[in-house]
């Protein structure tokens, strides 16, 4: 439409410029007006131009012979001639064959002028209804893709309902779960303290401790948990008691490892003094810890505390083995069977 305005414009402009010329030039005769228009440089480099098919620069060169000459009408007709077959530029073409029918209205090329005006109008209504109409097809493809962005945001808006619903599922889970930690935490606060005192502390330790380390988790994890993190919640706080439980067995091994540990030094020696002059021995040595691997493939109902004993004669060791493996064992010291795990 621009494109239309612009040409009407510039129709307006010229219609105005032939006048003029026309009006000021009356004096001059046609022969005049020829001899003058054969003579300029401009129409003989326009002519070289369109001769050798430099089609743009002859309608450039022409364009620059009218505005010279106003009165040209060669120029006139070899433009819009231009106008009409290359640049499909009906406005211009209808401007300047008009223009030459102004100048020559009784030449033999004036019923050419006529029936190419004609024709220009008709191409030119042509390129309008294109241009502006809206056919059966059209509406029939703006209607398709309309119907496939609805159906795509469909999808969008229930797949984000089905991930709401989800995450509302966690939410849920995640209050149970918080609400089994404090009845658990106010169940072992309540134990009477010269009942178990000791197994009482540890668990309500554990439990704070395993609360403090799943918020570090969730907030902070690091990359070897995020690679493992398939522990339900549930099942960490139900194994909770049984961390209390074996952390109680084992200082009650280790208490009496250490009660058989000092009875057996005692009586050996008992016996090395007995005995000490007659077999000519002093006190034997006790016998070294063999050594242990590297690393240890945990095997089906291996604990923490089993494989300390077995590999350093005491469940002491634990601690020092869960530290090392901190980023690939969880937080309750809970192993998988085929875990590879490093031994201090």
């Amino acid at each position: 439409m621009k494109k239309i305005i612009d040409s009407l414009a510039g129709l307006c402009v010229l219609v105005a410029v032939c006048a003029f010329a026309v009006g000021c030039d009356r004096a001059r005769s046609i022969s005049e007006i020829e001899a003058k228009e054969r003579s300029s440089r401009l129409y003989d480099n326009a002519m070289d131009d369109y001769r050798a098919g430099r089609l743009d620069a002859a309608i450039k060169g022409f364009e620059r012979v009218v505005l010279d000459e106003p009165k040209s009408y060669s120029a006139h007709f070899q433009l819009a001639t231009l106008l009409e077959d290359v640049r499909k530029d009906y406005i211009g073409a209808i401007a300047h064959y008009r223009a030459y029918l102004v100048l020559r209205p009784a030449s033999d090329k004036a019923t050419v002028a006529t029936d190419r005006v004609k024709r220009c109008e008709t191409l030119l209504a042509r390129d309008i209804a294109n241009r502006f109409a809206v056919g059966p097809d059209t509406l029939k493809n703006e209607n398709r893709k309309l119907t496939e962005e609805r159906d795509a945001l469909a999808a969008k808006v229930r797949k984000l309902e089905v991930d709401l619903e989800a995450a509302n599922k966690i939410i849920v889970g995640l209050k149970k779960d918080n609400e089994s930690q404090h009845n658990l935490i106010a169940k072992l606060s309540a134990e009477d303290p010269g009942t178990a005192p000791t197994t009482a502390k540890q668990a309500l330790a554990e439990l704070r401790a395993m609360e403090a380390e799943a918020a570090r988790r969730r907030n902070r994890p690091t990359d070897a948990e995020l690679l493992d993190d398939d522990d339900d919640s549930n099942d960490r706080i139900r194994r909770s008691a049984d961390v209390a439980k074996l952390r109680a067995e084992a200082e009650r091994e280790d208490k009496a490892d250490a009660g058989s540990r000092y009875a057996h030094a005692v009586s050996t020696n008992k016996m090395q003094v007995a005995a000490g002059g007659i077999f000519g021995e002093g006190r034997k040595k006790k016998s070294a810890i063999p050594p242990h691997p590297d690393t240890y493939t945990v095997q089906e109902g291996d604990t923490l505390y089993k494989i300390s004993t077995r590999f350093y004669g005491s469940s002491a060791k634990w601690r020092a083995i869960r530290e090392l493996n901190k980023a690939t064992i969880s937080t309750d010291g809970r192993l998988r069977a085929g875990q590879v795990i490093r031994l201090p």
